[in-house]
């Protein structure tokens, strides 16, 4: 089978391999690279291997991109470590019909396949699980929306990935996140190949389970925002595993691709993909995060919160980072069709923190940067996802200015209880490895540095 960029090569030095030094908790609450392992500034080109590739024509794929149009992410559901456990779930139907009534074709469901997979193989996936998401994917059906379905805070690689180091063997989950992951020291092969067997599995699951659904309603997205433990390496050879797997019972399938570290603009040069026009890049986008993350987790200071305005630097940046992700797509893939290789925004968003008005006029602008490209997006997110809603379940409040800047219908819209189940945000205590609790929010933290300068 040929490759779009020679990734036949397997890649056997992995001393080094693990990836983007940061901190989480054990709820997978993302805290995003430190300084210096930005993936805003841009690698010379010197460092940058020049790949061989073959133009593509990726002309379905832009069909589908089309299609997704403007979307929004059901994050902290089946992506928390159970449905309820992060304040976002359970994921009920009349939430979908609002969502469908206001205008979003495409929902984005983040999907924790690894708290429902045997460790063991033949890695089995719970056939509750699969039959609750089979149940919610209804949902979206029946009011004609698409969905981009992936596998999100897959942890197994932090737990189960060995190195060499003794002192980072001997740290606890939270500790080697953040602590160990530019570490000096060499992955255990052999726990290496177990974990890339289980994603294999897994994949192999899914694909069987959910092969008869329409092409045109449901994509497959592999991996969220690799990192902890999911090198650019790992990833690419993760991609190189499970397209045949997964072309093997789905052939018509657009498969959608996320990039190494945490989703960022510079990821695209590092990304390797199969000879295959039916493949969507994925991009997140939260910059500045000193706005955009101000407001996480009711960390911000309301008497002085951070402000986005629309002054000219403000809106060249927007600008500069979204044609930068279109340069290093074409760059990189080379298309037969005019359009290039198809991007989604599959996250982007802003954290509340006094700044309604501002936040809606930073969406407002990355939106448009967005549509003036072609490409499609998913705002993070519709509910309890840590200050980044957009409808808060527990008051029934939508951040009206927000909504109307991604361009959905807004009538009507002010104080509205969607009709079901209407479940309370909580704080949750979990156990770390430690052994001590932790009070954790309801959302996942979302960090990245996904910027870029050209």
């Amino acid at each position: 089978m040929n490759k779009h960029v020679l990734y036949f090569t397997f890649f056997f030095g992995l001393a080094g391999i693990f990836t983007g030094c940061g901190d989480s908790d054990s709820n997978g609450n993302i805290i995003g690279p430190q300084k210096g392992d930005s993936s805003s500034s841009v690698e010379s080109s010197s460092a940058e291997p020049v790949p061989v590739v073959k133009p593509i024509d990726y002309s379905k794929a832009v069909a589908m991109n089309k299609k997704l149009g403007k979307g929004i992410n059901f994050g902290n559901t089946f992506d928390a470590t159970c449905e309820t456990c992060w304040g976002g779930g359970p994921v009920e139907k009349a939430q979908v019909d609002y969502v469908a009534k206001m205008g979003f074709q495409t929902a984005r469901l983040p999907v924790r396949w690894d708290e429902a997979t045997s460790k063991e193989p033949p890695y089995t996936i719970e056939p509750s699980y699969i039959a609750r998401i089979k149940e919610v994917l209804g949902f979206f059906k029946d009011n004609k929306m698409r969905v981009m379905m992936n596998m999100h805070h897959h942890d197994s690689f932090i737990y189960d990935l060995v190195y060499t180091d003794e002192a980072c063997n001997s740290k606890t989950y939270n500790q080697r996140k953040s602590s160990c992951n530019n570490s000096s020291g060499s992955v255990n092969s052999e726990n290496l190949e177990k974990n890339l067997a289980r994603v294999d599995s897994i994949w192999a699951q899914i694909s069987r389970e959910f092969k008869d659904y329409d092409n045109d309603f449901l994509l497959f997205e592999l991996f969220n925002e690799p990192v902890y433990g999911v090198s650019a390496e790992i990833h690419n050879e993760m991609i190189k595993r499970t397209y045949p797997i997964i072309r093997a019972t789905n052939p018509g399938r657009t498969l959608v691709y996320n990039t190494y570290p945490w989703g960022g603009i510079n990821g695209i040069k590092k990304l390797e993909l199969p000879e295959d026009g039916n493949i969507i890049i994925d991009i997140h986008y939260y910059e500045p995060q000193s706005f955009t993350h101000q407001g996480h987790n009711s960390k911000c200071d309301v008497s002085n919160p951070v402000i986005w305005e629309d002054t000219r630097a403000n809106k060249e940046k927007i600008t500069s980072d979204f044609a930068n992700m279109r340069q290093f797509a074409n760059d990189r893939f080379p298309a037969v069709n005019p359009e290039g290789i198809p991007i989604t925004i599959g996250e982007f968003g802003v954290s509340t923190c006094n700044n309604v008005a501002s936040k809606a006029l930073w969406t407002k602008y990355v939106v448009a940067a967005a549509d003036s490209m072609n490409m499609s997006w998913q705002y993070w997110a519709f509910t309890s996802v840590g200050g980044f809603e957009v409808y808060k379940k527990s008051t029934g409040i939508w951040e009206v200015p927000v909504v109307a800047a991604l361009g959905a219908d807004t009538t009507g819209l002010a104080k509205i209880i969607i009709p079901d189940k209407v479940v309370e945000e909580t704080k949750t205590e979990e156990t770390t490895d430690s052994g001590t609790k932790e009070k954790t929010e309801d959302s996942e933290e979302k960090t990245e540095d996904t910027s870029s300068e050209g």
